[in-house]
């Protein structure tokens, strides 16, 4: 629930304010704290109004709106801190106990605290009903007990808040405060309406506008309305519900109640969803939206803008959730109003789940659960623990998945015994409806016709134990299926659970041939790399072969100076036979990093210069050796200052092979786009692949740009994708720039893209430099 502020107006009228006081004391005097509650699928509103001073700020409202004066008249209140300095006042009289006023600032604290902090509110009035009653402020008790009653509803505790609700209802009865009534009995409607009674409390709803009607009361009979609106929406009687909601927005701008026309649009908006016409929805949310924007309405904008993300989630726009989420989550934590921040939390993670961003969804999923738990909600804990496994799942983390899930899966179960409670429960209330009928049928047979009043007795006994035995009998009948339900959901799970094994299995398998796949085309390109060095070796050998048998003989004939010039020069070849020798086992080595499972995952100090050049020629070999028609321009446009400076200055702690398979994979699809080009023998068109590195204050970054046919509009958003993939059938795995994109990720940098179709694509790997 929120609670909506006083509208204090400024000091320019107070020659107005003090002649309506005057006016007013009597209505004043005698109109109690009203508490009127207004149920809504996803919305609890309070609007309170509390004594003499309240009852003239309303008169200035409706004055200030048939006047048409302008909004920046009122101002908001000074809300929970402003209430607690006001006590600390208070305390310091003497005997303030026994002041009305001190009594009326616990109750609107209380009041503040029952919605996201029951307990609190416990606490704070553990003394006020007693307080007021000895003092004869019945007014102050009323309120007190409505208040513990919210508490208790908002813990689900109905039978209790049921109990304080007709305590308050008989004392206003019994003082004659008839202007409570309708408020009371609303109040317990929504008890009946929350355990399920449906019956009961459109029943008790009923009542409460018919006594509001009769008051004059207006805003219960908007409220009643609206509630008995929401049942029907819970019924799944969408139309009902709906004509429901139209007549409560009639009603509120005919009250020129601002919040409760945004209420009435929010409710108009969520049954048009549940209609599938989500036009229609956005259409009510929208003015909701804009209205409690433009009306500075706090409590009704944080609960519109958490109805919209809601929407925007469920029509697949994850954009436009987030941007409401984000929204409602700020206005939310300004308010104080943690059950609202709980909401937007758990849906700004389940946005960011869906978009991939699972670091940022865990953090928001986790505060979720934690503020979820300071309350004690059960709804809320289940949401929360529902996301958490959920973002755990999507990380890979099986073990803390399953951990949350379990928790999830005792508040779902404990949610589901609630509603099978309230179907028990109607049950029974059809039965107490029918039992009291034909109570009441009896003693109309016993005045008109004595005679037969032992048959009539009989008969109603007969009949009320068949309808005992029928009922258990369905009682019985939904237990079985409940424990059947269960059982199918149990069977659900474990399936689910060996699909996901399987799953990861694959995911595994796949990735390991993506590797090997890249291997492949490695393979030509390194054979033709090592060529050359085994040249070298192959070459520098004959020659110092030659030069020692030349040695030999200058040192046969004692020409020791020409031998030692020979000398020096078979060390020279020995050191580049060293040399290309190394060269050979660096491009063995690399292969056989490259073809490895991903267990290795040690990082290194690596000049990204030396790196990007290697696999771009691998790459060019690689597929000149399976197409030799393939040709290409190659251009490098390498910063210096990677490669410069102290040892470990400039240079990427990465896991070479990891950067390198991306380079690859990049570098390779780079050629296959101009390759595709040429092929459509465009006139002057040069296949042309640069690729450069600069460093950029604290990171550096590897750009691959092609002259291609760049990448289609549509395909822009699913290119890191897995398994999304632009070549035919057989040429390519689609884990490709998915497994890139991951690696960058894993390195805390990023791969991104720029391209323009019919010109050719650039894509960016940036990672941080040491």
């Amino acid at each position: 629930m929120s609670a909506q502020g006083y509208v204090p107006l400024p000091f320019t009228y107070w020659h107005l304010r003090l002649c309506l006081a005057f006016i007013s004391l009597y209505h004043c005097y005698y109109s109690p704290f009203k508490n009127i509650i207004l149920i809504s699928p996803s919305i609890f509103l309070k609007i309170k109004i509390n004594g003499m001073m309240g009852y003239l700020r309303l008169w200035f409202f409706f004055l200030i709106i048939n006047t048409a004066a302008t909004s920046n008249v009122m101002a908001q209140a000074a809300g929970l801190p402003g209430l607690k300095q006001k006590l600390r006042l208070l305390k310091q009289k003497i005997d303030f106990t026994r002041d009305t006023a001190y009594i009326n600032t616990i109750n609107q604290i209380a009041f503040v605290y029952a919605d996201s902090y029951p307990d609190s509110a416990f606490e704070i009035l553990k003394e006020i009903p007693g307080q007021s009653a000895a003092i004869g402020y019945y007014h102050g008790e009323i309120n007190s007990y409505k208040i513990l009653g919210n508490a208790l509803q908002t813990k689900g505790e109905f039978d209790k808040a049921l109990q304080y609700y007709e305590r308050a209802y008989l004392i206003a009865d019994d003082k004659n405060y008839k202007d409570a009534l309708p408020a009371l009995l609303g109040n317990i409607a929504l008890v009946h309406y929350n355990k399920g009674n449906y019956p009961v409390a459109l029943q008790k709803f009923y009542a409460a506008l018919k006594a509001a009607e009769a008051t004059g009361d207006k805003l219960v009979v908007r409220s009643s309305l609206n509630n008995i609106g929401t049942i029907h929406f819970y019924q799944g009687k969408m139309d009902e519900a709906e004509q429901a909601y139209q007549k409560t927005l009639v009603l509120s701008r005919a009250l020129a109640d601002t919040a409760g026309v945004i209420l009435a649009y929010n409710n108009l908006g969520e049954t048009s969803l549940e209609k599938n016409d989500p036009t229609k929805a956005l259409g009510h949310l929208s003015k909701a939206y804009n209205l409690a924007l433009a009306s500075n309405v706090p409590d009704m904008l944080v609960a519109v803008t958490n109805t919209l993300g809601d929407t925007y989630y469920r029509l697949d726009s994850t954009n436009q959730a987030m941007v409401y989420f984000k929204s409602a989550l700020s206005l939310a934590n300004n308010q104080s109003n943690a059950r609202a921040s709980c909401k937007a939390l758990i849906g700004l993670a389940k946005v960011q789940n869906k978009m991939g961003q699972h670091d940022k969804a865990l953090v928001n999923a986790l505060e979720a659960l934690r503020k979820a738990e300071d309350m004690g909600q059960a709804q809320l804990l289940r949401d929360a623990y529902e996301i958490v496994a959920s973002v755990y799942e999507n990380m890979g983390e099986g073990n803390s998945a399953i951990k949350y899930f379990k928790n999830y899966k005792l508040y779902a179960d404990s949610l589901v015994s609630i509603e099978s409670e309230r179907a028990a429960a109607n049950y029974k209330a059809g039965y107490e409806f029918s039992k009291r009928e034909l109570a009441f049928e009896r003693k109309s047979a016993q005045q008109l016709w004595l005679i037969f009043s032992a048959c009539a007795a009989l008969l109603v006994l007969l009949f009320i134990l068949w309808l005992i035995v029928r009922n258990r009998k369905r009682l019985s009948r939904t237990y079985v299926d409940l424990q059947h339900k269960n059982e199918v959901i149990e069977e659900q799970k474990r399936k689910a659970e060996e699909t996901l094994d399987q799953l990861k299995a694959t995911q595994r398998q796949l990735v390991q041939s993506e590797k090997m796949a890249s291997l492949g085309e490695l393979t030509a390109g390194i054979a033709h790399e090592i060529q050359n060095p085994l040249n070298f070796v192959n070459n520098f050998s004959e020659v110092s072969k030659e030069l020692i048998d030349e040695m030999n003989d200058q040192i046969n004939i004692g020409d020791f100076e020409e031998a030692k010039i020979i000398a020096v020069d078979i060390k020279q070849n020995l050191e580049k036979i060293n040399h290309h020798g190394k060269r050979a086992g660096d491009i063995v080595k690399g292969m056989l990093q490259h073809s490895r499972g991903g267990s290795d995952s040690t990082k290194e100090l690596v000049d990204i210069n030396k790196l990007t050049d290697e696999y771009f020629r691998l790459a060019y070999h690689g597929l000149r050796a399976k197409d030799k028609s393939f040709n290409a321009t190659l251009k490098t446009d390498f910063d210096k200052r990677l490669s410069a400076g102290e040892a470990g200055k400039n240079k990427v702690n990465i896991i070479p092979q990891n950067i390198g398979r991306i380079i690859l994979n990049v570098i390779t699809n780079a050629f296959y786009a101009v390759d595709q080009k040429k092929k459509e023998n465009i006139e002057g068109y040069e296949p042309t692949v640069l690729v450069s590195t600069k460093k950029i204050s604290d990171k550096l970054q590897i750009s691959v740009k092609d002259n291609g046919n760049g990448i289609p509009q549509k395909n822009i958003d699913k290119i890191f994708q897995p398994f999304f993939t632009t070549k035919p059938t057989g040429q390519g795995t689609g884990l490709g720039l998915s497994m890139s994109y991951d690696i960058v990720k894993a390195h805390g940098g990023e791969l991104t893209v720029e391209t323009k179709e019919g010109e050719g694509s650039e894509f960016i790997i940036e990672l941080p430099v040491v």
